[in-house]
């Protein structure tokens, strides 16, 4: 039988190592943070061009980034009506996701808010979004949009030539044969967002057309 004070060594030992172990759910946190990031890294890295695939496809990959965006996008409280109140994604005018925005997000939930669909037509109907996207066939409305949009904290998602620097706050682009996304920092800061930094990593940053140059 080991001597008691050979016991108690060990018992410190364990102690000791348990001590400088964080908290379990702190820990699990941390791990799905991390298996949500890389799930993201491997869609960002590894879809192809879709020129000869199609438009459905293209459109099940970009309902998946929306979801992944919204995982990585921290709205203000007063984005929603109370504490239980879901997180909306809006598709604007044409629609060019069919089912797929729905099976994406069904039974998903980001910080215990419940995340829907909608599609709207008019403008004025958007303040309600936190997501709003705008399909190239209603990239001329922009401008419209945004300015219905005004003092609210919706992000404006859309896929037109320059929709970012034209003050869209994400835009989706092929670079190569990779889908890629630009993040526009100053629409982001005017809609009052906290975008995780894990997030800004993966996009190309772009500011706001005509944006004195900073020193």
């Amino acid at each position: 039988m080991p001597p008691l004070d050979a016991k108690r060594s060990r018992a410190h030992l364990r102690r000791r190592r348990l001590r400088g172990r964080p908290p379990y759910a702190a820990q699990r946190r941390a791990q799905l943070c991390g298996v949500v990031l890389v799930s993201f890294l491997c869609l960002v890295a590894a879809i192809p061009a879709w020129a000869q695939s199609p438009p459905s496809v293209e459109y099940q990959v970009k309902a998946a980034f929306l979801l992944n965006f919204v995982k990585f996008i921290e709205w203000p409280p007063e984005a929603f009506q109370n504490e239980k109140a879901p997180i909306t994604l809006c598709v604007f005018g044409r629609d060019p996701f069919g089912n797929a925005l729905e099976d994406i997000i069904r039974g998903r939930a980001v910080n215990n808010r419940a995340i829907l669909a909608r599609r709207i037509n008019e403008p004025g109907d958007l303040k309600s979004c936190q997501l709003v996207f705008v399909s190239a066939a209603e990239d001329k409305r922009l401008p419209e949009i945004l300015n219905n949009l005004k003092d609210t904290s919706a992000i404006v998602v859309g896929e037109g030539e320059g929709f970012a620097e034209r003050g869209g706050g994400i835009q989706f682009f092929l670079e190569g044969n990779r889908l890629r996304f630009a993040v526009n920092v100053d629409a982001v800061q005017r809609a009052r967002l906290r975008v995780s930094s894990k997030l800004l990593a993966l996009a190309r940053i772009v500011h706001d057309e005509g944006r004195p140059k900073e020193n």
